[in-house]
């Protein structure tokens, strides 16, 4: 359970006033539906009585695309960082004659036998 202390009271009623700026319609019971929550836990969580426990947290995290740690106060940034690995998609090899492929695999296998890999 998070900790007492007033950080996920405040931003949970922050999350549910952004909502209510998108849909001016939505009610208490919607918004905490939509965090995994009842009607009387979202109450809670609002007058400081209560947190979710680490699943629905996460579920809130996701639901409204915003970090774990911003919801409990370990961090004021709000969105969670993204990190997008750098991969190539092209082949890097594709354009060498078959000799120099062939000299590349060599020297893969000389790289291996040298530090004690097994041919794959």
């Amino acid at each position: 359970m998070i900790a007492k202390n007033n950080f996920f009271k405040d931003r949970i009623a922050d999350l549910f006033e952004l909502e209510k700026d998108r849909n001016p319609k939505i009610t208490q019971e919607e918004f905490a539906k939509k965090c995994g929550a009842s009607r009387s836990q979202f109450t809670g969580w609002l007058s400081g009585n209560g947190s979710p426990n680490p699943d629905m947290l996460r579920q809130i995290a996701i639901v409204w695309n915003v970090s774990v740690d911003w919801l409990v106060g370990k961090t004021d940034i709000k969105r969670p960082i993204e990190i997008n690995a750098a991969h190539r998609a092209d082949d890097l090899i594709s354009d060498l004659p078959p000799e120099a492929i062939e000299r590349i695999e060599e020297f893969k296998e000389l790289m291996r036998m040298k530090y004690g890999k097994k041919p794959t």
